[in-house]
């Protein structure tokens, strides 16, 4: 049995794709040929795997995170095509697999989506309005 297999096991942990083979590989040749060669290699291909797929997401929180002056100059439209990309994505995938997440990751989950709809709920929005309002 596999160290991993016997970790998992023992304690509980879940199977993930970080610390997975396919993870080890992407990350080697990302420290190979650079994340930016990398990405375009990944972005060209018709179909990605899971690990490529989760490598992308790391890389999009990393630049959405750090707020660079290039990506601070993205029309807001291309911005939020991006995030509905994104979001048809995840919910694909939560309602295929419909993973039974523990309450942490529940937690941590709904906190995240909770912040990320700042502008969708009524106080929000009624703020955006006369935010809107003071500009005319």
């Amino acid at each position: 049995m596999k160290e991993r297999d016997l970790v998992e096991e023992l304690m509980g942990l879940d199977n993930t794709v970080f610390g997975s083979q396919a993870w080890k590989d992407i990350e080697n040749l990302e420290y190979t040929i650079g994340p930016e060669a990398l990405l375009d290699q990944i972005v060209l291909k018709d179909e990605w795997s899971n690990a490529e797929m989760l490598w992308v997401l790391k890389r999009m929180v990393y630049y959405y995170g750090k707020k660079d002056k290039p990506l601070q100059a993205i029309p807001v439209d291309r911005l939020f095509l991006n995030m509905v990309d994104i979001l048809r994505c995840l919910y694909l995938f939560l309602d295929h697999v419909n993973p039974d997440l523990d309450t942490n990751m529940r937690k941590y989950l709904s906190v995240k989506l909770g912040d990320a709809t700042w502008g969708l709920n009524s106080r929000t929005r009624s703020y955006l309005y006369k935010l809107l309002e003071k500009q005319q």
